[in-house]
């Protein structure tokens, strides 16, 4: 699902194949082949935990490895204080997507994900009157 959203924002994305994936799930570029910056490696964690700072720590650590300019840290348990903590200074280098991220990226973005995906997850826009008080 990430992979499908940053190709909605107009990245090309390359999947890890299964298996140890040395610390990054996706790789990322912006062009038509994918070269262009920003270049982005990603971390996803699909459990309930709460990451601590080795996974960010890691993270960063790959970055360099992978000449990516930015990272982006995805966990559907969300974060520790510790680990936000840490983040704070390399906001320009690394975000953080929790489950409210990924949910509203995934919402942002339905409308440009592939039709297979639409078919797993089907939404339909409602339009509500909403009561002024």
């Amino acid at each position: 699902m990430v992979t499908a959203i940053l190709d909605a924002q107009g990245y090309r994305t390359e999947m890890a194949p299964p298996g140890p994936d040395a610390g990054v799930d996706i790789i990322a570029g912006q062009g038509a082949m994918g070269f262009e910056s920003p270049r982005l490696v990603v971390q996803v964690k699909s459990g309930d935990q709460r990451l601590d700072v080795s996974t960010l720590r890691e993270l960063h650590g790959v970055m360099s490895r992978f000449n990516a300019q930015q990272g982006l840290l995805v966990s559907w348990g969300g974060f520790k204080d510790t680990l936000r903590r840490e983040a704070r200074p390399l906001y320009f280098q690394i975000r953080l997507w929790d489950a409210r991220d990924v949910v509203n990226a995934l919402l942002q973005y339905y409308d440009r994900l592939p039709e297979d995906l639409r078919a797993e997850l089907p939404l339909k826009r409602i339009w509500t009157l909403v009561l002024e008080e």
